[in-house]
């Protein structure tokens, strides 16, 4: 459990601190805003329930507040709705006594102090117990958008195309761009176009990292990856092979459905990248609003 106030580094997060070299990022002032809008049919992984928003006061309702008048609204929705990243309690891995993948093994989770937390020692009914949404800290970091789209020639990959190493390594080359240590990643695939359409691919036939590219990007210092789509990696295959190697083994956490057209309409490959969780102590994830300023 945190306080008020208290920041600790989270997995591959450190505690935020403005050095001089992220200052440098600021070359135009001009700010970037990475978050999609919450409207009812927004898609959400199953079994999550539905976004909804029901207003609960209208303007006129409340007599002894005139000739002030007050309106709200009551808001239902998964903490893995819209765009939101997530913690590191939210994915876990069957493991054998050995710590190899193991489907018919305990369930474990990020611990960087042992060979994993168990999942079944870490949760009451008021939530999750172990690094939780409201340990990590907000984010202040050199961002950096890797256009795959771009580099592929399309506005947006196929259905289901698995991001290679290759892949990375050409576009950073295009974009004449490097990933250091520290580095916040952002993946633009176009599949962010289709997330009000109805469309099935944006959460069945998923194009996104896949292992390979996601081991590429740890090596190269990666402490977050984020991407325009649903899952951050390609899907299927279901087992969440990319989810497991950075969340549980590494303890890198993802940055989901996030809006990246228009850095990449501007070419802005490089920026000061912002995003603060909101502190729900139990909880696996939360909204979040990230903005890029360049």
């Amino acid at each position: 459990m945190v306080e008020f106030g208290e920041m600790k580094p989270y997995g591959a997060l450190p505690v935020p601190h403005l050095t001089p070299e992220l200052i440098g990022l600021l070359r135009t002032g001009r700010v970037f805003s990475l978050a999609v809008v919450y409207r009812e049919g927004i898609p959400v992984p199953e079994p999550m329930v539905p976004y909804t928003l029901t207003p609960r006061l209208r303007h006129g309702d409340l007599i002894n507040l005139r000739p002030a008048s007050a309106a709200a609204e009551v808001i239902t929705m998964a903490a893995h709705t819209g765009t939101h990243i997530d913690a590191l309690c939210h994915i876990g891995e069957h493991r054998d006594e050995n710590d190899a993948p193991d489907p018919e093994g305990a369930v474990y989770m990020f611990d960087p102090d042992s060979r994993g937390q168990r999942a079944d020692e870490s949760v009451t009914f008021r939530g999750q117990t172990h690094l939780t949404i409201d340990e990590m800290p907000p984010i202040v970091a050199r961002g950096v958008l890797l256009d795959v789209a771009a580099y592929k020639g399309v506005d947006r990959l196929p259905d289901f195309y698995e991001i290679t190493g290759e892949d990375i390594e050409g576009t950073l080359a295009r974009q004449n761009t490097t990933i250091q240590p520290g580095t916040a990643v952002l993946i633009r695939t176009g599949f962010i176009n289709m997330i009000y359409s109805g469309n099935p691919a944006y959460g069945n036939a998923v194009a996104g990292i896949g292992y390979e590219a996601a081991h590429l990007l740890l090596e190269r210092g990666m402490i977050l990856a984020g991407a325009d789509n649903l899952t951050v990696e390609a899907f299927p295959p279901w087992d969440h092979p990319v989810h497991r190697l950075l969340l549980v083994r590494n303890g890198v956490t993802h940055l989901e459905n996030m809006y990246l057209d228009e850095l990449a309409t501007s070419e802005t490959y490089e920026f000061l990248l912002i995003v603060t969780p909101i502190r729900m102590e139990g909880a696996t994830g939360s909204w979040v609003h990230p903005i890029a300023l360049a």
